[in-house]
């Protein structure tokens, strides 16, 4: 294995010769990776693509039709990738994930995503993902923390508007719902109340520190029909990652988290805020190799934006570091070097290409005030969630789209 220093600027877009093999990530009691590959999952994409012919054949009822809009979802799907073909997905508890944003198959959520999906195609189609912070509250000092200015501050919100707000959004089509915070855990009761009483066909993961995620949160929240949750971790080394977060202790409840998670066959994210600092060969690679030994199905890549606690600061990614997160997403998504390892979801890689997802056009956020942004990082309050003209105002807000990217020609 060559050896060349941590600070190492990859040329190319593989990974696999640039990493140094140091000190060894820490373990998780519930280990063992959750992809499968080879003709396992040859055969899990054929009865899925079968599916999506059969919603296909249900939507337009002509099934040349149909076939031919199946056909341009599979082109959008190839350009989304840049060409790229995908060789494992996640399983959990009996559920196949091809991606962190989209419902596991089978399932009615997954359904009702790809007929959003096809609908958009025509430009038909609704919203089909909400992120909703639905807590002001949280025990940590998070050094990137978005909602730094309404941290901690009296809640707005009660359960029964956060149940609202959701179903309005059900009524529009999504089928995956990302709750947030603060530390959403704050408010797991009202959380169960909103998996109890919500309609059926929505998704529902939750994204979390790990803090006080207990066996029997974690029981509560899959009989209430949580789908997986999205750990923040930003280092592989507990001091590290306990520094960044502001909490003593931060890691061990991140690994308890995840192992409870896994316990209760629910599917587990690990998203890193990618600094500049944290960008380099070895962090990549035992990043990588902790989430694969913590059983994780997906790492979530976030740039860190000038807002919130980062508000004026000069934190931005230079063409090096982009360089480098690219090399390591393409690797371990399309190398078959990596097929045990967890898939990676680089939302800034297919902004640059494709344009931003938030805005309407795929997902947008709802703050702790339930008003609506474009995203969790653009800070541009545009209405509030449950007015009568929801569905009217997402329209007109997709026009606007998103500044933050200029799609690479």
């Amino acid at each position: 294995m060559q050896h060349v220093p941590a600070n190492a600027v990859l040329p190319n877009k593989r990974i696999t010769d640039y990493f140094n093999y140091g000190e060894k990530p820490i373990k998780n009691p519930v280990a063992g990776s959750t992809m499968v590959h080879g003709l396992q999952k040859k055969l899990v994409k054929a009865a899925m693509w079968c599916n999506i012919i059969v919603i296909a054949i249900r939507l337009y009822k002509n099934p040349f039709n149909a076939l031919k809009k199946v056909r341009q979802l599979s082109v959008l799907r190839d350009n989304y990738r840049d060409k790229h073909k995908i060789l494992k997905y996640a399983k959990v508890d009996g559920r196949y994930f091809f991606s962190y944003n989209a419902p596991g198959w089978p399932s009615a959520a997954f359904d009702k995503y790809i007929t959003g999906n096809l609908q958009s195609l025509s430009h038909e189609g609704g919203i089909l993902a909400l992120i909703f912070a639905i807590t002001k509250k949280c025990g940590y000092q998070c050094e990137h923390c978005f909602e730094w200015e309404s941290l901690n501050k009296k809640e707005v919100l009660k359960r029964e508007d956060l149940l609202g707000i959701i179903q309005s959004f059900q009524h529009l089509g999504i089928s995956q719902l990302i709750l947030s915070g603060g530390e959403p855990l704050n408010r797991i009761d009202d959380i169960i109340y909103v998996l109890n009483n919500m309609k059926a066909g929505t998704e529902a993961w939750l994204f979390t520190s790990g803090y006080h995620f207990t066996d029997d949160k974690a029981k509560q929240l899959k009989a209430a029909g949580l789908t997986g949750i999205a750990v923040s971790l930003e280092h592989w080394k507990p001091d590290e990652h306990d520094h960044f977060r502001g909490k003593q202790g931060a890691f061990s409840w991140a690994a308890q988290a995840v192992s409870n998670a896994r316990r209760q066959k629910l599917a587990v994210c690990l998203s890193l805020c990618a600094t500049r600092q944290f960008i380099n060969g070895d962090n990549l690679y035992h990043y990588a190799e902790l989430a694969k030994n913590w059983g994780a199905s997906f790492i979530q890549l976030i740039e860190p934006k000038p807002v919130g606690h980062y508000q004026s600061h000069d934190v931005g990614l230079h063409k090096e570091h982009i360089q480098m997160l690219e090399a390591f997403y393409t690797s371990m998504n399309f190398s078959k070097d990596y097929v045990d390892h967890p898939a990676v979801i680089y939302h800034e890689y297919y902004s640059r290409r494709m344009g931003c997802s938030g805005g309407g056009n795929h997902y947008l956020y709802v703050d702790t005030d339930g008003d609506v942004h474009n995203c969790p990082f653009c800070q541009k309050k545009l209405f509030h969630a449950s007015g009568d003209s929801l569905a009217e105002n997402i329209r007109l807000m997709k026009t606007g789209g998103c500044a933050n990217f200029k799609v690479l020609q």
